[in-house]
């Protein structure tokens, strides 16, 4: 007879199964939304789950002959005022900027600029870290969050997003993405997102 370690062991493998089943599932039924609105995307890449950029750029290299060059991964950062109104933003840039916090905040003329925590994310786009996408916004019934999306993103033919789920990239055209912003009734504030000084983010680095 098995043991009941081994019992439990043998659940949680279950339960963990069923997990990433019922996100794929979640991935594959938003993509299906995405083509009945009549947005298209070039690619749709399944891989591991992924926890940030640079570790999804190490999968799409191995796609390099499909893809090409000229495509962005979408860097996501959810930002709000430390004090104030409090506004709270969701900003774009490609994953590879350092972007300056304190020269975006001049930019928008808003109060000092934090990340916002894990719980908080949670509770404004249903999702966790690692896995923030444009396509969350669709959670933002209520429009709290203000879209702010970098200029030179735009300048790519394709940008990689996660369909809700980080196991999963679609690449889709600045026009496609969009496209879906007016799906779901939102805009975006298109910017100049300052970069930081490159020798201050080697500074922070060491």
């Amino acid at each position: 007879m098995e043991g009941y370690e081994e019992l439990f062991s043998k659940a949680q493998l279950v339960s963990q199964f069923e997990q990433k089943l019922g996100k794929i599932k979640m991935g594959q039924d938003f993509c299906q939304e995405l083509v009945e609105d009549g947005i298209s995307y070039a690619w749709c890449i399944k891989h591991k789950e992924v926890s940030g950029c640079f570790e999804s750029r190490t999968y799409y290299q191995r796609y390099q002959e499909y893809l090409g060059n000229d495509y962005a991964i979408g860097k996501h950062l959810l930002v709000h005022e430390r004090r104030g109104q409090r506004r709270t933003f969701l900003i774009i840039v490609e994953d590879e900027k350092q972007i300056d916090l304190k020269g975006v905040r001049e930019q928008l003329e808003c109060g000092k600029l934090e990340f916002c925590s894990s719980e908080e994310l949670f509770g404004l786009l249903h999702t966790v870290p690692g896995n923030v996408s444009l396509f969350h916004l669709k959670y933002d019934t209520d429009s709290r969050i203000s879209l702010i999306i970098d200029s030179e993103l735009l300048n790519k033919s394709l940008i990689a997003f996660h369909p809700l789920y980080n196991g999963m990239s679609l690449f889709l055209t600045p026009n496609d993405a969009f496209k879906y912003l007016e799906v779901i009734g939102r805009k975006a504030t298109i910017m100049d997102i300052p970069s930081k000084n490159r020798e201050c983010v080697l500074e922070k680095v060491i």
